[in-house]
C-alpha cells in the first residue's frame, strides 16, 4: 500500500483503487520525483489531474502546499481520494472535481483560478497529454514560473514547442517519466 513519504502527512499509508483501472506511483518513483521538485511547490496552490488515489497532490499538501483540487471523473477514486485526505486531515486543504480533465480545466478557467504546481498523469498512450497540455494552457490555469509535471509513458512524449513550457528537468523510473516543465507566461500585457 502506497504512504505520503514526508511532511506532515508522513508515513500514513493510503488507499488506492483495486484493479487495472489506475496505475499508483510507486513511493520509490514518488520520492525520486519530489526530490527532484525540492519545495518549488511550497505554498503553492496545486491542480492533481487524473488523480486516481490523489497520492501526488497529498504529498504535495504534505510538504506545504496550500491547497490541492483534484481531478477523476472515476466515482470510486473521488471517494478513495476523500477518505485518504480525512486520514491525513487535510479536508480543509482539498477540494474534488469528479470530470473528465477537459471539462474540470473550463470550469477552473471560469473560476479564474491558478496553479503553481500542476501534476498530469493520465492514462499512458492514449493522447491524453497533448491535449490536457492545450487545454491548460488554453484555460490559462497555470501560473508564470508554474511547474507542469507530466508523468507519461517513453512512447507518449510530451509536445511543447511554442507552449511557453521549459523543460526543467526529465528523469526514467523504469516505465515511468517524469518530464517536469516551468511555464514562461510569453503573452503580451499578462503578468
Amino acid at each position: 500500500m502506497p504512504r505520503i513519504i514526508a511532511g506532515e502527512a508522513g508515513g500514513i499509508r493510503i488507499q488506492t483503487l483495486e484493479g487495472r483501472n489506475t496505475r499508483p506511483t510507486g513511493d520509490r518513483a514518488k520520492e525520486a520525483l519530489f526530490s527532484m521538485l525540492g519545495d518549488i511547490y511550497y505554498g503553492k496552490a496545486v491542480l492533481d489531474l487524473f488523480a486516481g488515489s490523489g497520492s501526488l497532490g497529498l504529498e504535495a499538501v504534505s510538504r506545504g502546499a496550500s491547497s490541492v483540487v483534484f481531478v477523476d471523473q472515476n466515482p470510486r477514486c473521488a471517494e478513495i481520494i476523500r477518505k485518504n485526505a480525512a486520514m491525513c486531515r487535510f479536508n480543509e486543504k482539498v477540494r474534488i472535481l469528479r470530470a473528465d480533465s477537459a471539462k474540470a480545466i473550463r470550469v477552473l478557467s471560469e473560476e479564474k483560478r491558478k496553479f503553481g504546481c500542476i501534476f498530469l498523469d493520465p492514462p499512458y498512450d492514449k493522447d491524453l497529454v497533448s491535449s490536457s497540455i492545450e487545454n491548460i494552457l488554453t484555460g490559462d490555469i497555470i501560473e508564470n514560473e508554474g511547474i507542469l509535471v507530466i508523468e507519461h509513458s517513453s512512447l507518449e512524449l510530451p509536445k511543447t514547442e511554442g507552449t511557453g513550457l521549459e523543460m526543467y528537468r526529465n528523469r526514467n523510473y523504469g516505465a515511468i517519466n517524469f518530464s517536469i516543465f516551468i511555464y514562461r507566461n510569453t503573452r503580451q500585457g499578462d503578468t
